[in-house]
């Protein structure tokens, strides 16, 4: 991307209802285009709100709507009287394109408010290589990207989240930070916000001396280092201690939005403690979230079957940095994995301990399915692993292997780390290789292993941090070594050594590279996290541009001077210093025999699995008939299901799973219409395992529909007999095209008229296929100006809607030209003629 495709766009600005219709033109042409207009089950709208803000996970829509953070503080923040929280995330290449050909500001998903517009944006930045993203969202938003440019009427630029740690990288950017837990103190900014409209306070400055006031509120403007070397000077600066909120006031949302498209990770999400106690000197996350704080099991428990019964989802996972130290673990499990397993929920744990102690539970809760278990091994040096504080013995983890393997999982996930303190006087690869082979011969050659390796990178507020990050050309030799030696049957992944160079720049960087983040974004840089996108070439031009003397960054860092981040006080100092020279002994450390209060109970889950197990016949079946209309029309087939399948789950529909490895349930649906076609036909059947009565049926559209999206609904329901499919069922289906320009529809008529034939446009690399018409079109009929279409399915000559329309009319973009396609039915054949399918 050129220069001149970025810097904030200066068109006219456009209102709500322009920005909603100017979508309708295109949105069908980009890549999943649902990413781009809300309307999703459990949104919240306030149009009467005083104070409008927006939050940000700043990568593309299925990344950000799996954050977790967000999803906190969107329920936290909405619950400010008078004030609304709504989202923005940033945009893949092609609807960036459209954004500026067509002059569109970036918007909210809730209401289309143009960020510029809005009182405050806020960011959650997980990690570093998310900066480029800001920048593009503060564009396409029309907020000039450069805090020192922005004025009275701009909206105000926060972020908050893990790497925010150290600031200083995105200070150019970022009005305030907030460090530490967001729920209390995000709410608490929008909260002052709010004071200062009602007290007609509304110059900038005067507004950033209140927000000054919120404890963990750090002011970009207040700071502004002398440095020597990577030295800065910061005894006369204010330090801001990180605010940590108490296990009770950390907040679980029991209503999170459910995203109408498929996201990363799609499934109710419990946290069940926050921090660590483990100590990993490598650990950022582990450090920085300190204390550790366990969650109360009672109200864990509540709030997985809430988020279940507001959601639909199928799979629930417990989240910690450590979920095998949550002592709590076997209370919780003994309260929820009965009904969980009756209801066919599965449960995911996340990276787990090396410790057979925790194996029992994870062989309880995977009773309805075995796939895979993840063990952060870090590094398959013993001498590392003690320098690191990593408590895994091999022993341990051959225990571990071999019990897993022997108790009916597939496959084994292994992390490594390398380029660790340590790593200079050992050879990492071999010792990688090495224990690989030993692994192999424990699953006896015949397991799979999956493993991923990533560079170490030293972060700030760890026992680490003054440590040197290795060299690219060290990282790839080691990757390098380990895939060409490793046994076949071990698949070996890496993370982008380019990426985990560029991030640990920036990770223990400071203002001075802001110029780097920005040059870099107006060259075309953003996504940084994803491959596709990445442009490393972007980056080092920059980097070698505006920050010649990089390679100091990555060095060995001295302890007796003091660096940007140290004006930000975790409570976590004296952890990190009693850290920086302990060496664990490995031999001697053994894990718990017993690490939890309580012992499973796995008969009541087995018990659970029998009840489960009654669901499998078919005792009746029931047609459903959707609408899926609006906005409805850009959800896919596949995503579709998914949606009516979480509603008939929120509404207690006893539907019937079939057997196998596999468990889904029985639902067959029709032939599915293409992106950009409404339709009012979409027919479902669904098989029951219990009877319901004709009282029961009746009232199931009353169930469903409030567990919806807006865009579908349950029109009709009834018993029918159990048959064949319905595609298999389906001979043809009518639609109606509605036509604004009377020209395209005279081309139409004169087309279906004058033409014998029709030439089916070929896919990817075969040719264009000629049928006659009568095998494609059953029948027509015009009344005004609307076409009425009756198309076969099903058969070689069958077309899809929109590209026998673009025949006929000559128009390539028909659902780009003011055409409005809907399903209006769908037939069979009885007795040879045909029948409408209802």
């Amino acid at each position: 991307m050129n220069n001149e495709n970025n810097g904030n766009i200066k068109n006219n600005s456009m209102n709500r209802e322009q920005i909603k219709e100017t979508l309708g033109r295109f949105l069908h042409q980009v890549q999943k285009p649902a990413r781009y207009f809300g309307n999703e089950l459990n949104m919240t709208v306030k149009i009467d709100a005083k104070v409008r803000v927006a939050i940000s996970y700043p990568d593309l829509y299925e990344v950000g709507m799996s954050n977790n953070g967000i999803k906190i503080l969107y329920d936290a923040a909405n619950r400010v009287e008078d004030a609304a929280c709504e989202r923005v995330f940033a945009v893949a290449p092609d609807y960036e394109h459209e954004l500026r050909t067509r002059g569109i500001p970036l918007y909210t998903l809730e209401t289309y408010t143009p960020l510029h517009e809005l009182d405050a944006v806020g960011f959650n930045l997980s990690h570093e290589l998310l900066a480029s993203n800001v920048l593009q969202i503060l564009d396409l938003g029309r907020i000039p990207m450069l805090r020192k440019e922005r004025k009275d009427s701009d909206p105000f630029v926060i972020a908050g989240g893990e790497a925010v740690s150290n600031p200083f990288p995105y200070a150019d950017f970022i009005d305030i930070f907030f460090i530490g837990d967001g729920e209390e103190g995000f709410s608490e900014i929008i909260k002052t916000l709010l004071h200062c409209k009602n007290s007609g306070i509304t110059a900038r400055d005067l507004i950033l001396i209140e927000l000054k006031k919120i404890e963990g509120v750090l002011l970009s403007k207040d700071y502004n280092f002398n440095y020597t070397g990577l030295s800065a000077d910061i005894s006369e600066y204010k330090k801001v201690k990180k605010v940590s909120v108490t296990a009770d006031a950390c907040f679980t949302p029991v209503k999170p939005l459910v995203p109408s498209i498929r996201i990363s990770q799609e499934r109710a999400v419990i946290e069940l403690a926050r921090g660590c106690s483990n100590l990993c000197k490598f650990c950022h996350a582990g450090y920085y979230s300190l204390p550790y704080r366990p969650f109360n099991a009672e109200k864990a428990a509540r709030d997985i079957f809430y988020q279940l019964d507001n959601t639909g989802y199928d799979e629930v996972t417990l989240t910690a940095l450590s979920i095998g130290d949550y002592k709590y673990m076997v209370k919780l499990l003994n309260d929820v994995l009965p009904e969980l397993t009756e209801r066919g929920v599965s449960i995911a744990l996340p990276s787990l301990k090396v410790d057979r102690t925790t194996l029992p539970i994870i062989e309880t809760v995977s009773n309805l399915r075995k796939s895979s278990l993840t063990f952060a091994v870090e590094s398959a040096s013993d001498e590392i692993r003690s320098i690191s504080n990593k408590k895994v013995k091999r022993t341990d983890l051959f225990d571990v292997v071999d019990y897993a393997f022997n108790h009916g999982w597939r496959m084994i996930k292994l992390y490594f780390m390398i380029g660790l303190p340590g790593c200079g006087e050992v050879d990492e690869a071999e010792e990688i290789i090495a224990l690989l082979k030993d692994l192999v011969k424990v699953g006896r050659g015949k397991k799979d292993i999956n493993v991923t390796i990533s560079p170490f990178i030293p972060k700030p507020h760890t026992p680490f941090d003054h440590e040197k990050q290795m060299s690219m050309e060290y990282f790839h030799d080691v990757i390098r070594k380990v895939k060409s030696a490793s046994p076949r049957q071990i698949t070996i992944k890496n993370h982008d050594v380019r990426s985990s160079f560029l991030e640990g720049l920036l990770a223990r960087g400071d203002e001075r590279i802001g110029a780097v983040i920005y040059n870099s974004y107006l060259d075309g840089a953003r996504l940084d996290s994803w491959h596709e996108y990445f442009r490393f070439d972007i980056w080092m031009k920059n980097i070698e541009t505006h920050l010649p003397e990089w390679r100091n960054y990555l060095e060995e860092r001295t302890g007796d001077v003091t660096y940007p981040w140290q004006v930000i006080e975790t409570g976590a100092e004296k952890a990190i210093n009693a850290m920086r020279g302990r060496k664990l002994d490995l031999e001697g450390y053994h894990p718990p025999e017993k690490r939890y209060s309580e012992d499973l109970n796995p008969e009541s889950s087995k018990s659970a699995v029998k009840s489960f197990e009654l669901k499998y016949p078919t005792e009746q079946t029931l047609r459903f008939v959707f609408t899926k209309t609006g906005v409805g029309k850009y959800i896919g087939h596949i995503d579709f299901n998914e949606i009516i399948k979480r509603g008939f789950r929120m509404a207690g529909v006893p539907v019937s799973f079939s057997q196998g490895f596999n468990k889904r349930e029985r639902i067959s649906c029709g032939y599915p219409v293409p992106l950009g076609v409404e339709s009012i036909a979409e027919i479902v059947d669904v098989d029951l395992y219990s009877i319901l009565t004709e009282s029961e049926i009746a009232e199931l559209p009353g169930k469903i529909n409030p567990r919806l999206p807006e865009f579908l609904k349950v029109e009709k329901v009834r018993e029918r007999e159990k048959s064949v499919t319905i595609m298999a069922l389906t001979h043809a289906v009518e639609y109606t095209a509605e036509f604004s320009d009377s020209a395209a529809l005279k081309d139409a008529l004169a087309y279906l008229v004058g033409s014998e034939n029709f030439i089916k446009k070929g896919k990817k690399d075969k040719a264009d296929q000629e049928y006659p018409l009568k095998d494609i079109l059953n029948s027509y009929k015009i009344d005004g100006n609307s076409l009425t279409l009756t198309l076969y399915t099903g058969k070689e000559s069958s077309v899809r809607i929109d590209e026998f329309l673009s025949g006929i009319t000559g128009i390539n973009d028909i659902s780009g030209s003011g055409v409005k396609i809907v399903k209006q039915a769908q037939y069979t054949i009885e007795d040879g003629a045909m029948k409408l399918l209802q």
